[in-house]
């Protein structure tokens, strides 16, 4: 999988800094080949053999916007990528996407400078890719029936990521603007070939799925625990900040909880922070982190009426692998001119 000599060495004949838009990278990738390289970045990550700091964030009273700084190195891919993202929930008001992201990509061999890359599209893609992981690992291996819980962008790698591990044959959808939903549904009614059922609310979504996916911005839980069936698996993706949640108290007692990082799931996952702070969960119940689990130190589902929840605040981890991913295949691609 990894590349056998400097990348920089093989783009000095393209060009001095590599651009790749959005339309690029929709091109070039499709989630299978990054929920493979997410799977191995994250067995890296337990083996100690990727740099991440957290995250620094950047918050904007007056527009209600969050820009973050998201470096990352993964030892075998060799490259150093960092992701400069915004996120503004009310762009959702002005007819805008929530986010907006670009990533510059370094030779971590030798500090080059390799390629600009827009990442809004990536970084929904790496999204989907993580759920696409988790699902493979801790949702029962016949389960048909998704509901997505906020219809936006992510929603759309969302479906794409669980689909691609998972045979799914219905989808209920559900998002507080109605028109979103069913934009949503007809678009990916149409990719997935499946269908897709607009609902009138989140406990009509979630009651009859066996694996939910959750990409809002709540500040109040979407999901409870008296609405789910057992043996649901579920992907909390959209809350990234401490006082925000998406999954109510209950749900999370409840459930065997991993997360992709526990240093920063405590820092930044009001899903696991906001139980805490109530006195009612603790740092020592998280299950596991989703390291462990793709590496095999610790076992994923191990029955069918275990509830499951993976809650992700999202890790420059992920956009280093489907950069490398990225980059990999446009050199594939362009010796074949």
């Amino acid at each position: 999988m990894f590349l056998s000599t400097p990348i920089s060495n093989q783009f000095y004949e393209v060009a001095s800094l590599l651009y790749l838009s959005e339309r690029d990278v929709e091109k070039i990738l499709n989630i299978g080949e990054v929920i493979e390289v997410v799977e191995e970045a994250f067995k890296a990550l337990y083996h100690g053999k990727v740099v991440l700091p957290l995250r620094t964030r950047i918050s904007s009273k007056k527009d209600g916007g969050d820009i973050l700084s998201m470096p990352c190195i993964v030892e075998d891919f060799n490259i150093y990528t960092n992701k400069i993202v915004s996120v503004y929930p009310k762009n959702i008001g002005k007819g805008l996407p929530t986010i907006h992201a670009v990533i510059v990509a370094v030779d971590a061999s030798n500090g080059i400078p390799i390629g600009l890359i827009e990442a809004g599209y990536l970084t929904a893609l790496r999204t989907g890719a993580i759920s696409g992981v988790a699902t493979k690992y801790l949702s029962i291996k016949d389960a048909e029936v998704l509901a997505i819980i906020g219809c936006g962008f992510q929603a759309r790698t969302q479906a794409l990521g669980v689909s691609e591990v998972r045979g799914i044959k219905k989808i209920y959808a559900y998002d507080i603007v109605t028109e979103r939903a069913e934009k949503f549904a007809e678009e990916m009614s149409r990719k997935l070939g499946v269908e897709i059922e607009v609902v009138n609310t989140a406990r009509e979504a979630v009651e009859k799925a066996e694996i939910i996916c959750t990409a809002t911005t709540s500040n109040v839980p979407v999901l409870k625990r008296e609405w789910l069936k057992l043996g649901v698996h579920i992907n909390a993706i959209g809350a990234y900040t401490p006082d925000m949640r998406e999954i109510d108290t209950e749900t999370i007692l409840s459930a065997k909880v991993v997360v992709d990082m526990k240093e920063a799931a405590l820092s930044e996952a009001g899903d696991i922070i906001i139980p805490i702070k109530e006195g009612r969960y603790s740092e020592d119940k998280i299950y596991a982190e989703l390291g462990e689990i793709v590496s095999r130190a610790k076992p994923g589902r191990t029955s069918d009426e275990e509830i499951t929840v993976f809650k992700s605040v999202g890790l420059a981890l992920q956009d280093n692998a489907a950069v490398y991913a990225l980059l990999k295949k446009y050199l594939k691609e362009l010796s074949l001119r």
